[in-house]
């Protein structure tokens, strides 16, 4: 298994709740650890099949050298990821036609991460 490991700077329950809903994922209790002061150290959410942690803790203002991918099949729910992801995001590519895909776009969200969307 292969999973990756976000970390920020005290607003690590904002992003798990917005990913959360963008990728309809259900936090359960056990999904989050916090300490007293109510950082995270560790959550987690699954966004098709892989496994996203993410906590407040040795974090790093910038997110260098790495995007995330998503590849779907349906256009529809692409479009829709897309647009949820979109709130708060700068728009680096609007989904269109490309190349290699019917529909491709990337974003940078409002936490400063780069997706991009692939329609296989």
């Amino acid at each position: 298994m292969f999973s990756t490991t976000l970390g920020f700077n005290g607003n690590a329950q904002e992003v798990i709740n917005f990913y959360a809903n963008v990728f309809e994922y259900e936090v359960k209790k056990e999904d989050i650890h916090k300490l007293e002061n109510g950082l995270i150290t560790h959550g987690e959410i699954v966004i098709y099949g892989s496994r996203l942690m993410i906590s407040d803790i040795d974090s790093t203002p910038y997110f260098k050298g790495f995007t995330f991918s998503i590849n779907l099949t349906n256009p529809e729910e692409l479009k829709q990821k897309f647009d949820a992801m979109s709130e708060g995001a700068k728009i680096i590519m609007p989904l269109q036609k490309v190349e290699w895909s019917q529909f491709y776009g990337m974003l940078k969200d409002k936490f400063g991460v780069t997706w991009q969307f692939n329609l296989d």
